[in-house]
Protein backbone atom coordinates (compact mmCIF):
# COMPACT_ATOMS: atom_id res chain seq x y z
CA UNK A 1 0.00 0.00 0.00
CA UNK A 2 3.00 2.16 1.16
CA UNK A 3 4.58 1.28 -2.65
CA UNK A 4 1.45 2.29 -4.50
CA UNK A 5 1.35 5.79 -2.31
CA UNK A 6 4.75 6.28 -3.44
CA UNK A 7 4.14 5.64 -6.93
CA UNK A 8 1.82 8.05 -7.71
CA UNK A 9 3.41 10.65 -5.63
CA UNK A 10 6.31 10.40 -8.01
CA UNK A 11 3.91 9.95 -11.30
CA UNK A 12 2.28 13.66 -10.11
CA UNK A 13 6.04 15.24 -9.29
CA UNK A 14 7.11 14.17 -13.01
CA UNK A 15 5.60 16.36 -15.21
CA UNK A 16 6.77 19.19 -13.00
CA UNK A 17 10.33 18.18 -13.18
CA UNK A 18 10.69 17.57 -17.11
CA UNK A 19 8.63 21.45 -17.46
CA UNK A 20 11.27 23.14 -15.15
CA UNK A 21 13.23 24.14 -17.97
CA UNK A 22 10.83 25.70 -20.23
CA UNK A 23 8.61 28.07 -18.36
CA UNK A 24 8.81 30.83 -20.53
CA UNK A 25 7.73 30.89 -24.68
CA UNK A 26 10.76 29.49 -26.74
CA UNK A 27 11.76 28.72 -30.52
CA UNK A 28 14.22 26.10 -31.61
CA UNK A 29 16.28 26.02 -35.10
CA UNK A 30 17.43 23.20 -36.63
CA UNK A 31 18.53 21.18 -39.42
CA UNK A 32 16.03 20.59 -42.23
CA UNK A 33 16.09 17.14 -43.99
CA UNK A 34 17.79 16.64 -47.45
CA UNK A 35 15.64 16.37 -50.28
CA UNK A 36 16.29 15.72 -53.76
CA UNK A 37 13.04 16.40 -55.32
CA UNK A 38 13.16 19.93 -53.85
CA UNK A 39 16.93 19.81 -54.44
CA UNK A 40 18.24 21.05 -50.78
CA UNK A 41 20.44 19.44 -48.14
CA UNK A 42 20.91 20.33 -44.37
CA UNK A 43 22.81 22.79 -43.36
CA UNK A 44 24.59 23.59 -39.75
CA UNK A 45 23.56 26.12 -37.59
CA UNK A 46 26.55 27.25 -35.96
CA UNK A 47 26.30 30.47 -33.81
CA UNK A 48 22.87 32.58 -32.66
CA UNK A 49 23.72 36.24 -31.86
CA UNK A 50 27.26 35.55 -32.55
CA UNK A 51 27.72 32.77 -29.71
CA UNK A 52 28.99 29.58 -31.30
CA UNK A 53 25.68 26.53 -30.97
CA UNK A 54 26.45 23.46 -28.59
CA UNK A 55 25.08 21.41 -31.29
CA UNK A 56 25.34 22.47 -35.46
CA UNK A 57 21.75 20.02 -35.55
CA UNK A 58 19.36 21.41 -33.27
CA UNK A 59 19.86 24.77 -31.39
CA UNK A 60 19.24 25.34 -27.30
CA UNK A 61 15.90 26.74 -26.52
CA UNK A 62 15.48 30.29 -28.00
CA UNK A 63 14.13 33.70 -26.60
CA UNK A 64 11.11 34.83 -29.35
CA UNK A 65 12.16 37.87 -31.46
CA UNK A 66 14.47 38.73 -33.82
CA UNK A 67 17.93 37.14 -34.25
CA UNK A 68 21.12 36.73 -36.36
CA UNK A 69 21.79 32.75 -37.24
CA UNK A 70 25.01 31.97 -39.07
CA UNK A 71 24.67 28.74 -41.17
CA UNK A 72 27.08 27.05 -42.82
CA UNK A 73 26.73 24.51 -45.60
CA UNK A 74 29.49 22.17 -46.27
CA UNK A 75 29.61 18.87 -48.77
CA UNK A 76 32.28 16.80 -49.61
CA UNK A 77 30.67 16.58 -53.24
CA UNK A 78 31.67 20.46 -53.99
CA UNK A 79 33.88 22.65 -52.53
CA UNK A 80 32.65 25.97 -51.95
CA UNK A 81 33.84 29.68 -51.44
CA UNK A 82 33.79 31.24 -47.71
CA UNK A 83 31.26 33.54 -49.11
CA UNK A 84 29.14 30.36 -50.11
CA UNK A 85 29.95 28.18 -47.50
CA UNK A 86 28.50 30.84 -44.75
CA UNK A 87 25.79 33.38 -44.45
CA UNK A 88 24.25 35.41 -41.86
CA UNK A 89 20.40 35.34 -41.80
CA UNK A 90 18.28 37.65 -39.41
CA UNK A 91 15.08 35.52 -38.51
CA UNK A 92 12.13 37.19 -36.28
CA UNK A 93 11.36 33.81 -34.27
CA UNK A 94 7.41 33.42 -33.32
CA UNK A 95 7.25 31.26 -29.66
CA UNK A 96 6.84 27.75 -29.27
CA UNK A 97 7.70 27.43 -32.75
CA UNK A 98 10.28 24.81 -34.52
CA UNK A 99 12.06 25.99 -37.68
CA UNK A 100 14.09 24.18 -39.55
CA UNK A 101 17.22 25.28 -42.34
CA UNK A 102 18.02 23.93 -45.28
CA UNK A 103 20.56 25.08 -48.35
CA UNK A 104 18.91 24.99 -51.83
CA UNK A 105 20.79 23.15 -54.40
CA UNK A 106 21.22 25.24 -57.59
CA UNK A 107 21.77 22.06 -59.96
CA UNK A 108 21.86 18.31 -59.51
CA UNK A 109 25.30 17.00 -58.16
CA UNK A 110 26.64 13.87 -59.77
CA UNK A 111 26.61 12.70 -63.65
CA UNK A 112 24.01 13.71 -65.65
CA UNK A 113 21.27 11.66 -66.76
Amino acid sequence: MVSRRILAALLLAAPGVFAAGFDKPYAIVEKGDSSEVRREDGAAITQVDGQSTRDSRRTDPIEPGKHKLTIRYDTARVTLSPEKAVREVEMDLKPCTLYRVAAKRRKKFGAAK
